[in-house]
């Protein structure tokens, strides 16, 4: 198949319209449904016959958006601020450990 054929340009397209969305929230669910657009829109491409360049694109994408999803797990911080607050407020190194653990 040609590089100009229309169904191409309409993969690549899907393409860029799913990153601009997957540009806002970074929420696990997110992720995850990066990850699965990614990975209809690439089988639907190997439906279509698209070249193997445009197949490609495709496929890295999807790997990259799967380790991006496995890889980054939502951890919450504590800043340095917030916790010399909490050892100023409570010197109980069990309340401390509690209210960490609340947190």
């Amino acid at each position: 198949m040609s590089a100009d054929h229309p169904d191409e340009h309409t993969i690549i397209e899907e393409l860029a319209a799913i990153f601009r969305r997957a540009r806002g929230p970074r929420a696990g669910e997110a992720r995850h449904a990066l990850f699965e657009s990614l990975a209809e829109l690439e089988r639907r491409a190997g439906l279509r016959g698209a070249s193997d360049g445009t197949l490609g694109r495709v496929s890295e994408s999807r790997f990259l958006a799967g380790l991006l999803r496995e890889s980054v797990s939502p951890i919450r911080t504590q800043t340095v601020r917030a916790t010399r607050q909490l050892l100023t407020a409570c010197p109980d190194p069990r309340t401390v450990c509690e209210t960490v653990a609340q947190a």
